[in-house]
Formats: structure tokens, C-alpha cells, sequence
């Protein structure tokens, strides 16, 4: 059994950041995805774990991430944009408040799946067998799927199939008994 600290939930690897619990803490360890994605940082830890997933599968051609770490200005200009075009409904479903947004640690990445000459994104990657795969799998590697189908009423958000963030060591705990982040904390003892 894993035991953690209070302070211990808002930084590292398993930080805790949605609409009650904003990021508090300087974010450190952030590199580059790769040569040819020099646009996407990621936490150093969750890029050499997401390189390990595509490297087993080979698929560093197929699976990409498309957004990793976020400034919190990118962060506020993704929320404004998204309410103007797509209204405060959708966007409080899919958009993260500036300063609750995962992307803002370097932990979460969006990905999509090249396929066909085309690239699948959002909930186009939801029937892929590539994303079936990762879903499966991603665990084994540190990996969660941040925002499952069916707890949304937990998270806060909608479903999406493609964004993973990186938890570490604890990812099999929680995939292996069906919890969101929220409810690991729950569960484990937090002094």
C-alpha cells in the first residue's frame, strides 16, 4: 500500500490538478518530445515513458502527441478561444480553467493516430485500434487515461479517449481497479 502525504498530492508525478485543485507549484523537468516535434514539451519522466510505448509498439510514426505542456497564457488563449467558438457548455466539458489544466504540469499529452494519410484526433480516435491499445496498455508505463468513459460525473469532464497523463508507478493500481485520479486519492491514506 502506498502512503502519501498531503503535500505530496500537489506536487511530482502524482499531483493532483482539476476544477478544485489548481496548480500550485513551479513546474521543472520539461524537454522536448523529440527533434521532429520540438513544439511539444512533456515532465521528463512522461516523455521517457511515452517514448518506451512507442518504441515496444513501433510506433513513433503512428501515435504522436499533438499537445503536451502549456503555458499559462497558451492555456488562457485555448479557454477564451474555445467559449467564443464553441460556447461555455461545451468548453466546461472539454477545456480546462487556466490554472486546472493538466497540460499545465507537463504530465498530460493529447495524441492522435496517423492513419491512411490522415490524422485522427479527439473523438476520432475513439474506435482506432491503436487507441484501444493504448488504453489497455498505457499503464504498464506509468500512463492513465486521465478522463474515462462513465466518470465524467467523478472528473468533472467528457470522455477523452485521447489524453493520457503520466502517474507513475501507481498507473496499474489505478487501471487494475477502475479509478480516476480523484478516486485514488480518495482511497489511499493521506496525512
Amino acid at each position: 500500500k502506498i502512503v502519501l502525504k498531503k503535500e505530496d498530492v500537489e506536487t511530482g508525478d502524482l499531483v493532483l490538478i482539476n476544477q478544485k485543485h489548481t496548480l500550485k507549484s513551479k513546474i521543472n523537468n520539461l524537454v522536448f518530445f523529440d527533434e521532429k516535434y520540438k513544439n511539444i514539451k512533456l515532465n521528463d519522466n512522461a516523455n521517457y515513458a511515452l517514448h518506451l510505448i512507442l518504441d515496444n509498439i513501433n510506433a513513433k510514426n503512428e501515435i504522436v502527441p499533438v499537445s503536451g505542456y502549456r503555458t499559462l497564457g497558451e492555456q488562457k488563449n485555448i479557454y477564451n478561444t474555445s467559449l467564443k467558438e464553441n460556447g461555455r457548455n461545451y468548453t466546461q466539458k472539454y477545456v480546462a480553467l487556466p490554472n486546472a489544466s493538466e497540460h499545465q504540469t507537463g504530465l498530460a499529452l493529447d495524441f492522435c493516430i496517423y492513419k491512411d494519410g490522415k490524422c485522427y484526433i479527439e473523438h476520432d480516435v475513439e474506435d482506432k485500434i491503436e487507441t484501444k491499445w493504448i488504453h489497455q496498455n498505457s499503464h504498464r508505463y506509468g500512463f492513465i487515461i486521465r478522463y474515462p468513459e462513465g466518470k465524467e460525473d467523478i472528473t468533472k469532464y467528457s470522455y477523452e479517449p485521447w489524453h493520457l497523463r503520466y502517474v507513475g508507478n501507481i498507473a496499474s493500481n489505478i487501471y487494475n481497479n477502475n479509478l480516476t485520479l480523484e478516486e485514488y486519492k480518495d482511497k489511499e491514506s493521506i496525512k
